[in-house]
């Protein structure tokens, strides 16, 4: 059983999607490089449409100016640190003045590391998928290179695997009368072994993104009271 042969139903697409764009660079490289020597197709079109903070923040001013307003400010400061200069100007234009002061300011407070940057960057992708998702955000208004049609899985599959036809031709027999051997009780015993094994599958996965979600949790709680540590000692002074 291949590592798409569970993925090719519909929805698997985007799940795909979400397992790829809640890992790390290098977890993502080698999935997709284990995906390209199954089928080329799917490589190339989860590479297409694979979120990255950097392909967010070239959008156009309103899908961005929405998805900016929905991010919990915090998040947005720790992970303007990966931008600086005009581009970090060009994507707080798009605030109030009042909110770019705001942002600016958690900023100035705080002092993440690599590791809180790269949550905080994972987690804005997170919630820009769930937008997409939920409709909010129309990637077919201003990029549709990068939406997912509902029948995503069938339009792919359709292309065969490295341009080679997935139909095959049914063998012929060169004798009618040789006998054959009925394998269906271990076809049916197999197709149940393998529907389990997805199951415990989706599972994992499901529990791979609870881990991921509480660990960007927990990194903005310790951001969150760096904070409140580095305000409650300028407040200590002033006393």
């Amino acid at each position: 059983m291949g590592m798409l042969d569970r993925y090719k139903k519909k929805g698997g697409f985007v799940q795909l999607l979400n397992l790829l764009e809640t890992s790390s660079k290098a977890k993502q490289e080698q999935f997709l490089t284990l995906i390209s020597q199954e089928n080329v197709n799917w490589e190339m079109e989860l590479k297409k449409r694979v979120l990255t903070v950097d392909k967010i923040v070239e959008w156009p001013r309103e899908p961005l100016s929405e998805i900016i307003s929905r991010i919990q400010p915090l998040t947005l400061a720790v992970a303007l640190r990966k931008f600086e200069g005009p581009k970090r100007d060009e994507i707080l234009a798009v605030l109030s003045q009042s909110d770019k002061r705001k942002i600016l300011s958690l900023i100035d407070e705080t002092n993440p590391n690599p590791a809180e940057i790269a949550t905080c960057l994972s987690k804005i992708v997170v919630e820009v998928r769930g937008l997409i998702q939920q409709g909010i955000i129309k990637l077919e208004k201003f990029n549709p290179d990068m939406a997912v049609p509902e029948n995503m899985e069938e339009l792919i599959n359709q292309k065969g695997s490295s341009g080679v036809s997935l139909v095959e031709s049914p063998p012929t027999s060169s004798d009618d009368s040789e006998t054959k051997l009925d394998f269906s009780g271990a076809s049916n015993r197999a197709s149940a072994g393998n529907d389990k094994l997805d199951t415990l599958k989706d599972e994992n996965d499901f529990l791979k993104k609870k881990v991921n979600q509480l660990t960007q949790e927990a990194t903005t709680l310790r951001i969150e009271n760096s904070v409140l540590k580095n305000k409650l000692e300028q407040i200590k002074k002033i006393a």
